[in-house]
């Protein structure tokens, strides 16, 4: 048993069937010592100087012993079951406080390292855990926000001196090597890309990014948004294989939801081997939206560069309410990308207009 709980439950329930144990066996064996070894001796009331003595036949000693071990047996079921209820109910309460403990830290991401976590009614040493643990988020969240600041700042640094060289190597280009221009032109767009993203990332970190959530019919909205990514496979002989249910809809940020799939898709085109597959699943908990690909053999064990993409990723969905992205990687690597369904109100606007598309 690995489960805390049951481990405490079997520890009361064997500890208290071995104190009962104890006792009948003990009583058992003295009453049997008594009927077996010892007379008794009783006086006449009639007569106070006669004196009686007298035993239990073997037969009689058996059937005394016997009753009193059905009672037991009977007695002794239900309080077999009362005792594991009993303790598997002490158990759950005493470990109340470390499954609150646990939840409120699984809900807590980069964004919301600051919120602490909070266990009322805990024993003295679970509150000093949580304690040390408010500690700890304090002091991570001080280096996050440091780290994230610095991030911005150099990005910010580097922004307006890549635009000048590009300036530069642009109105300067007749007189360079064409080869030469266009390969500089190329390594300055794609540091200014990484630029770009840094600062981008550093904004969602900070939770800087303006969101404007609406409700977002996937069908359509995937057919604008992977066509140009369908292209760019079929260049190099692969294929996007997608597949959408006609009433899934989500509640979502344009453009922020766009940029997450766009830098999914460019990871696996750049990074990944063969066909992308790309799946959209109804939930009950909101719609899940599936990006896997195979990884090059060589690639199996080494990052190759997903990096600073799926960051971005990250960044990005921790500003969508209710959204979540999990990264499986083995031969394939797998993003799994959990979205909101549409609010009750937005569900009854879009229905109507579902039915006039159709």
């Amino acid at each position: 048993m690995k489960s805390l709980r049951w481990r405490l439950t079997l520890w009361f329930a064997v500890s208290l069937l071995v104190l009962v144990t104890v006792l009948a066996v003990s009583g058992l064996w003295h009453l049997d010592h008594e009927l077996r070894q010892e007379k008794w001796e009783r006086t006449h009331p009639a007569q106070p100087g006669w004196v009686l003595h007298g035993s239990f036949t073997e037969k009689e000693v058996r059937d005394i012993l016997g009753e009193l071990i059905k009672i037991w047996a009977v007695v002794g079921v239900p309080l077999v079951g009362l005792a594991l209820l009993s303790a598997h109910l002490l158990a759950r309460k005493s470990t109340r406080p470390v499954r609150e403990l646990n939840e409120q830290l699984a809900r807590l991401g980069a964004s919301t390292l600051a919120e602490c976590v909070e266990v009322p009614d805990a024993d003295p040493e679970i509150g000093e855990l949580v304690r040390h643990l408010n500690e700890l988020l304090a002091r991570l969240e001080a280096s996050f926000s440091h780290l994230r600041d610095y991030t911005a700042q150099v990005a910010h640094e580097l922004r307006t001196p890549l635009q000048l060289v590009r300036l530069r190597i642009e109105s300067h280009a007749a007189a360079m090597d064409p080869e030469l221009a266009e390969e500089l032109q190329e390594e300055l767009l794609r540091l200014s890309n990484y630029v770009e993203t840094a600062l981008t990332i550093a904004r969602a970190e900070q939770g800087r990014l303006e969101t404007h959530p609406e409700a977002v019919p996937l069908k359509a909205f995937l057919e604008d948004t992977l066509e140009p990514f369908t292209r760019l496979a079929a260049v190099e002989n692969r294929r996007l294989l997608w597949s959408c249910p006609p009433e899934a809809a989500v509640w979502a940020d344009r453009s922020i939801l766009k940029q997450i799939l766009f830098n999914l898709l460019a990871n696996a085109l750049k990074h990944g081997d063969g066909d992308i597959l790309f799946r959209v699943r109804p939930r009950s908990q909101g719609v899940a939206v599936l990006v896997g690909n195979r990884l090059p053999a060589q690639a199996s064990g080494a990052k190759q560069g997903l990096g600073i993409g799926l960051r971005l990723v990250r960044a990005l969905a921790q500003q969508l309410d209710q959204t979540r992205v999990t990264f499986r990687r083995n031969r394939f690597f797998w993003v799994r990308l959990q979205l909101p369904t549409l609010p009750a109100s937005s569900r009854a606007l879009l229905n109507p207009l579902s039915r006039t598309l159709t």
